[in-house]
């Protein structure tokens, strides 16, 4: 009898995920506001993502920046990541509040951590 063996992985490699988004032209103000909401709401009933920080640009900050508002997730590892964004309640959220009101979307992911065992933090 054989037993198949597992790949060994020393560690976990958490993942940074950061959506830096540039809205469309004429969005009103308080619509940022509602797309704030509405992703606290949507993404943190994601039980694979860990933590959710979403902001908007400082209006007269002196920054340069096209991007407009951010989402930044969190996620115990790359399995993780891509079962949260398979989620149905991701799709939805993808649907009915970013590409309606989005006209670029950055993405930029860091391994947050490596070597360190996340079970234990």
């Amino acid at each position: 009898m054989t037993l198949a063996l597992l790949p060994f992985q020393p560690f976990v490699l958490m993942i940074h995920h950061l959506k830096l988004i540039h809205l469309k032209e004429g969005l009103p103000a308080h619509r940022v506001e509602e797309m704030m909401v509405e992703s606290r709401i949507r993404i943190l009933k994601i039980q694979d993502v860990l933590s959710l920080a979403c902001g908007k640009r400082i209006p007269g900050s002196g920054t340069d920046s096209e991007h407009d508002l951010f989402l930044a997730l969190e996620f115990e590892n790359g399995l993780k990541r891509t079962a949260a964004f398979d989620h149905p309640l991701y799709h939805q959220f993808e649907t009915q509040v970013l590409k309606p009101n989005a006209q670029k979307i950055e993405v930029l992911e860091f391994e947050m951590d490596p070597g360190k065992d996340v079970r234990f933090s």
